[in-house]
């Protein structure tokens, strides 16, 4: 019997020309682990685009995609996104990332790996060649992220906002349990994860894809986040 395995890809206004991306990132997916029961749920945050769940479903459908569709009336951030597809996802183990699929499928493999060697939750560990490719701002708002979780804050965990995680069951239960709506839901996932004394976290080195193209952060995600960071420390 194949695992079965969910992997949760919530988005907003996405590039043009992304659907046929999904579909080429996740079969090479597919190809590189045949044993594995794959199986996509796609969640719309609120975009503003004419994608209607007849024309996405008939789209999938038509290329062999084992895809599921969700939509958001308006837009609630990365956090809700997450929710409503892990809420939705019934298979052994649940795998999230962006749209993009910004790591190599080799990175998400070695998530899986992770999860039937015993962990609850599985997250992914950008080391240092991560920041030869991303843009100076974004490279300097993760080191100094990084910085305050681990010299200020004295967070165990360096890399919470890795766009790569996996869980099983018992971590599903815990993601469910957060409240954070943004992208510091990463952080607050873990930060639960680590108050429970009977799941096990595990990192795992994930690498980028050398293509990617970075979106950018404005000012107002900043400071939001801010706000989220300090509702995290009180948990």
């Amino acid at each position: 019997m194949k695992t079965t395995v969910d992997v949760v890809l919530p988005f907003y206004n996405p590039p043009s020309g992304w659907m046929e991306s999904v579909v080429e990132r996740f079969s090479a997916l597919q190809k590189l682990r045949s044993d594995y029961d794959f199986h996509l749920i796609l969640v719309d945050d609120g975009s503003n685009l004419a994608l209607g769940d007849v024309d996405l479903r008939q789209f999938f459908e038509q290329k062999k995609i084992n895809a599921s569709y969700m939509c958001h009336a308006e837009n609630r951030g990365k956090g809700a996104a997450l929710r409503s597809g892990i809420a939705a996802s019934e298979a052994q183990f649940t795998i999230f990332t962006d749209i993009d699929f910004p790591y190599e499928n080799e990175s998400v493999l070695d998530i899986l790996e992770a999860l039937l060697g015993g962990s609850d939750i599985a997250i992914g560990h950008r080391e240092q060649d991560y920041y030869a490719s991303v843009p100076w701002f974004r490279k300097g708002m993760s080191e100094w992220f990084r910085f305050l979780l681990k010299k200020v804050l004295r967070f165990p965990i360096s890399d919470t906002q890795c766009g790569l995680k996996g869980m099983n069951l018992s971590g599903r239960k815990v993601f469910l349990q957060t409240k954070i709506n943004r992208f510091l839901v990463d952080m607050e996932f873990i930060k639960r994860a680590l108050k429970s004394p009977q799941i096990k976290l595990s990192t795992v080195v994930v690498r980028l894809r050398s293509d990617v193209t970075f979106s950018k952060m404005g000012g107002s995600v900043i400071l939001r986040e801010g706000i989220n960071l300090l509702r995290i420390l009180f948990i």
